[in-house]
Formats: structure tokens, sequence, C-alpha cells
């Protein structure tokens, strides 16, 4: 069975639910493929997760989105990864008062889909004596997908194993490579969905709720003033004895608000419609490639939030500006505006802003071929990220440093912004390191010292990227192993 969800954005998702509906309601659908792109693939894995909740499920989802490479095919990562999401399961159903009884540990040098059998076994034992609970749905999303073939093969032995007959699957790829040998080999068993919005059409919505909120009169209701759908010149009635939502503030109101929002007032009545409209007529200006009218309106912007002390706001809409000037191909205003927004930024301790700014300003460098300059602003947004606590931030803007220096030819500048880069990741926590470039510096910069011949340092920081990637899809040890035969019969072994 196959299902093609591509088109408008509010049917994508929709029709991808629906799949899903069906999927739980047909034990006899084994594996659901769902295609889909960069853009909507976050998307499609939250719908994923919250599909647990679905009335008719009675099958505890394990999501799973560790990487699939030539190197390294992910099962152990992923068998323990189960594991912990089983803990974290028998911790939330005892405050149920339901008693799922713990997994037993993996065994170290197990072949690695049979450990994933095993584990998917145990996890099925555990919950056999809780009537609400049948069978499991395991959800293999893999970031990188590396030899598509070796990948569905190793789905296939799982679907196959007996011991597993009460486990379904869902695989999300980016792409479409796997559809063809799951169906091939499951036929009915397999169902397959296309869930990708049309780029035409998304450029059409998005081009339509700028324009209409563009357009939305002052004193329209939240949902008119965002582009959404209602009545452009009908202001609420009143309920229950209450004014309209969306009527004017009295004279004392404003007054009353002024004193306990100060600047931020500003945003609201009348002022704050003119900032929404000019925000948004600039971004559909954009959208329609008007870059004079988008420049003229986001200046506009910046310049209200500047009058009206709003700095943050004023700061936010300056790096944007910056960026249309880029698109405009007026590099020198591109650069004048980062450089304005980042000083700006800075002084009023707005870290993240600034550090932002100075990665704009380090890309348009680069396209004006000032590779050391473009060096020191990503070095000194790293800092400023530092400083502003943002790890993933600043190990990304130190990437960037070193990769420019090295590209200038610059390898003790590129060492050093890489060595600050690890050592951020050294004091990181687990799960901003499964959204950071910490295992890409680590392998840059192990071909840096391999080139010097530092052999052994160089091996050092191959082990410290596999370790950083560990951590990134376990946050913790894996127990200590104990011995297990069924998994290896399970996907076929001897």
């Amino acid at each position: 069975m196959s299902a093609e969800t591509t088109g408008p954005s509010h049917r994508v998702f929709a029709d991808l639910a629906e799949d899903l509906t069906w999927l739980i309601k047909c034990p006899e659908i084994r594996l659901l493929h769902i295609a889909t792109t960069g853009t909507e693939r976050p998307v499609v894995v939250h719908q994923l997760a919250l599909t647990e909740g679905h009335g008719h499920n009675k099958s505890p989802f394990f999501v799973l989105e560790d990487a699939h490479t030539k190197d390294e095919h992910g099962w152990m990562a992923r068998a323990e990864r189960i594991a912990v999401i089983h803990e974290a399961r028998r911790t939330a159903m005892a405050s149920e008062g339901y008693r799922l009884p713990p997994i037993p540990a993996l065994v170290h040098g197990t072949e690695p889909l049979a450990a994933m059998a095993w584990q998917l076994q145990q996890c099925l034992e555990a919950q056999k004596d809780i009537p609400e609970l049948d069978g499991l749905m395991v959800v293999l999303a893999p970031t990188v997908l590396e030899q598509p073939q070796a990948f569905a093969d190793s789905v296939l032995a799982l679907v196959r194993a007996p011991a597993l007959s009460n486990v379904r699957y869902v695989v999300v790829e980016m792409g479409d490579a796997l559809a063809k040998p799951f169906v091939d080999a499951l036929a009915d068993a397999a169902m397959t969905n296309e869930c990708a919005v049309d780029p035409a059409v998304y450029r059409r919505e998005m081009s339509d709720a700028l324009a209409a909120s563009a357009a939305a009169p002052v004193g329209a209701s939240p949902e008119v003033a965002a582009g959404g759908a209602g009545p452009k010149d009908v202001i609420a009635p009143p309920r229950f004895g209450k004014p309209p939502r969306d009527a004017a503030f009295t004279p004392e109101q404003e007054a009353v608000l002024a004193k306990e929002l100060g600047p931020a007032v500003a945003l609201l009545g009348a002022s704050g419609a003119l900032l929404r409209q000019r925000v948004a007529g600039a971004a559909l200006a954009m959208q329609e490639r008007r870059f004079a009218a988008a420049i003229a309106l986001q200046s506009e912007a910046a310049t209200q939030c500047l009058q009206a002390g709003l700095v943050q706001f004023a700061c936010i809409l300056e790096v944007a500006l910056a960026a249309y000037f880029l698109h405009a191909e007026d590099r020198a205003r591109s650069r004048a505006t980062f450089e304005s927004a980042a000083q700006r930024a800075e002084a009023a301790g707005l870290f993240d802003v600034a550090a932002q700014a100075l990665l704009g300003l380090g890309a348009v460098l680069v396209i004006q071929g000032d590779l050391e300059g473009s060096t020191a602003r990503y070095a000194r947004a790293g800092e400023l990220a530092q400083q502003g606590e943002m790890p993933i931030l600043a190990i990304e803007a130190y990437r960037t440093a070193g990769q420019v220096a090295l590209r200038a030819h610059a390898e003790g500048a590129a060492v050093i912004a890489w060595k600050r880069a690890l050592t951020i990741a050294e004091g990181a926590p687990p799960e901003a390191l499964a959204h950071s470039s910490a295992p890409t510096v680590a392998r840059a910069l192990a071909k840096v010292m391999q080139s010097r011949g530092s052999f052994d340092t160089a091996q050092s920081l191959l082990d410290q990227a596999d370790e950083y990637e560990r951590a990134a899809s376990a946050h913790g040890a894996p127990a200590e192993p104990a011995l297990v035969a069924p998994a290896v019969h399970a996907v076929g072994g001897g």
C-alpha cells in the first residue's frame, strides 16, 4: 500500500496522521516507510513520537535517530538507546501504578544487529504481564543514511525474525531509496508514504500569509494580524460582559502598561501593529525579490525599535537587514550593517545576537576574499557565544574560524580555533554535544595532526570524536553485559 502526501502544508501532515492511524489499527502492516525531506523531517519525527499517545495504540514506541554510515551501522547504539528508553518508561509507568520489569544488560562483543534484536525481545518479555501493552513500534529515522541497501537488509532481517513477530517498524528516510526494497520484500505488509510539502505551494502559502499580515488593519484579531483567516474589518463583540479582546486601550490602561512594561509597550496598540506590518511587508518583499522595498521596510522597523528603546528587537531586525543587503548583492552595506548590529548587541550584553551578527559578517568577508578578517570575526563570535553560555553556537563558530583559517593557509590559527572548540565540548553536557559539530572539529584537527606526523595525537582525537558521538547517542554508559544467545537466532544467525 502507498500514500503520497506531497502538496499543501496543511494537508501533508494531516494525511500523515491518517496513515499513522491506519498503521496502528492494522497489525498486519509490519513496516511503514516515510520518504521526506530535510525540511519536513523534524516535524515527521515529532509527529511519530506523539502518535504513541493515540487512543487505539497499545505498543510502546522507540524513536531511534542514530546514524547509519559505511563505517558504523549504528545497531549497537540503537540497542543501548532502547535500554535507556525502556528505563525511562519504567519510571513513568511506576508513577501510574504499573510494574514494568527491567531488561537484562547487553553483552559486549555480540554482533550489533543481534544485540538490537535481543533488546527488543527483552522488552517484549518485560511487558508480557501488562495487558495495556501489546507489541512494540520501532521508529528508525537515521540522521545519516549511507549504504541504504545494507540498512534495508538489516531492517528486513528484524522484520522476518520469528521472535520479533509482534514488533513493527517505521522507517523515516530523506528520499525514497528504501521504498522499493521494502515493498518488493514485504508486499502488502509494507506501506509507503511520501511526506513533503510542494516547494511552489509552500512559497505561495508563505507569500499569501505575509501579504495578509502586512495588510491587517489596526485592531485586527491576533489570528488576522498573523496572516490567518478571518474578517479584516470586524472587531469581535464582547462576550460574557467582558470587553472585546482586540478593543483599543483606554488612556488609563496605556499609562499603566507604560509604567509596567517600559519600552516594550511600543509593541502594543497602533505602534505594535505598524511594526508588525513593516516586518511582514519586508519579508513579503524579500519573498517576491523586491529588494529595495524589503530593505526600506526593514530599515524603518529597526529604526522604530531603536527610537522606542527596544535594543534587542532593533539588533535582531538589523541582523536580518544585513542579510537582505547581502541577497541584494550590496555587500558593502551588508558588511556595515552586520558590524553595526554586532557592536550594538555586544554593548547591550546581547551576546547571542552579537555572535549571530559576527557569523554573518564572517560569511560576507569570505565572499569579499578577506579570509584573515573572516577568521577573526568567527573567532570573536565563538568568544561571545561562550560568554553567553551557548556551547553549540560557540563550537560551531570556532569550527568555522578554523575552516576559514585553513583555507587561508593559516594552519596555526586553525589549530588554535579548533582546540578552543574542543575545550568547550569537553565541558558541555551530552545533550548539547548531540547537536554540535564537535565530532567534525575533532576529526579536522586529527587530519592536521596526521599531516604533522603526530599520529598518537591524531588517533586520540579520532577516539575523542567517536566518544562525542557515543555520548550524544546515549547519555550514559551501557550496563555490564550478560550472556545472551537467542538474539543470534532471532535475526537468522547461527
